[in-house]
């Protein structure tokens, strides 16, 4: 039978131990919502830019190629709405890559047409160069453009200071087919 002497302030260690546990899974956790959150806007804009971006061309008389400016209103307004629905927005954070890809004939990609914008430079693992596959031969027997937004945003690094690691990149990329 132990001695009451020898057990004392085990309950201590123990409860330093489990709350130390607990307080990790909570800090890990808080940092999931908030990039989730984060990665959850920036789907739902970039899917939408990248459908004005496609759907533009019904409104400039099928011209393809996007111009500086047009992709300078697109960062514009992917700012502005983040601004409106992220209330820790911060322009130094936010990046985006507009990306065009046309085709001179079918099967044969023209050079890509990138602009990029912002103070955070988003990391793109493919360019839409290597994407030239999704594109289809239209009922016109031409071969289709491609386009895409990519949309990154640099959070807070909560769980990665704990554990001595970075995780503070969240990117969203919707690539479209356009008309």
């Amino acid at each position: 039978m132990p001695l009451k002497f020898k057990q004392r302030g085990n309950f201590t260690v123990e409860f330093a131990m489990v709350g130390l546990g607990l307080s990790l899974i909570f800090i890990f956790s808080a940092d999931v919502i908030i990039k989730l959150s984060i990665k959850g806007k920036l789907d739902r804009l970039s899917y939408s830019l990248v459908n004005v971006l496609k759907e533009r061309t019904q409104l400039y008389d099928e011209d393809y190629l996007i111009t500086n400016s047009e992709s300078s209103e697109i960062f514009n307004i992917a700012k502005n709405s983040l601004r409106r629905t992220l209330g820790s927005y911060e322009d130094e954070r936010f990046g985006a890559v507009i990306e065009e890809l046309t085709f001179r004939d079918i099967g044969a990609p023209n050079t890509p047409v990138t602009y990029n914008y912002g103070s955070f430079s988003c990391p793109l693992s493919k360019r839409i160069g290597e994407l030239d596959y999704l594109s289809v031969v239209t009922t016109w027997e031409r071969q289709a453009t491609l386009y895409r937004v990519t949309l990154c945003y640099q959070t807070d690094n909560m769980f990665g200071s704990v554990v001595g690691e970075s995780y503070t990149d969240v990117i969203s990329s919707s690539v479209m087919i356009g008309r």
